[in-house]
């Protein structure tokens, strides 16, 4: 039974690591006791995600999140008094949560609305969507693009941090 085991946790490793070779990843978190923590990555997620959206949006708050039955890394932001949430998929391997160069990077900005929120379908984000009934027009922006500028930012923010 024990040689079964490692024989599959061997199986598990050598797949993460033949997955990371073909797609770059990095690890920025993991599950302590229940609670989603960020690695020493921190600092540098917000480097990137303030590099990626390049127009002065501020991090205000940086947390993984279970969305459904999946996991996002979940970024809220300021800018010019308005809010911001920006989130990318993660993978979970074992108690890791991984953040591949291939995730995809979602934005949702209020416009008039004070509070808009991740919509989804099939735990994807898929849209946004305001979460007060009494403003005017309950509007909100969503945006998804290709995970890889932002990923392109983490890497220099981790690079810049060691150097």
């Amino acid at each position: 039974m024990v040689k079964k085991l490692l024989f599959i946790v061997f199986l598990s490793i050598s797949f993460l690591a033949s997955s990371i070779a073909q797609n770059p990843s990095t690890v920025i978190g993991e599950i302590n006791n229940g609670v989603f923590e960020l690695n020493e990555h921190q600092s540098s997620l917000v480097k990137a995600f303030e590099w990626t959206f390049r127009d002065g949006t501020k991090v205000v708050d940086l947390k993984i999140e279970q969305l459904g039955n999946s996991y996002f890394v979940i970024a809220t932001c300021a800018y010019q008094g308005r809010k911001k949430t920006a989130a990318l998929d993660l993978e979970q391997v074992g108690i890791s949560f991984v953040l591949s160069e291939d995730a995809q990077f979602k934005i949702c900005s209020a416009v008039a609305c004070e509070t808009c929120k991740f919509f989804l379908e099939n735990s994807k984000i898929v849209a946004c969507k305001c979460e007060e009934t009494g403003t005017i027009s309950n509007h909100c922006h969503y945006k998804s693009l290709p995970g890889t500028g932002f990923y392109a930012n983490l890497q220099r923010a981790i690079k810049l941090k060691k150097d």
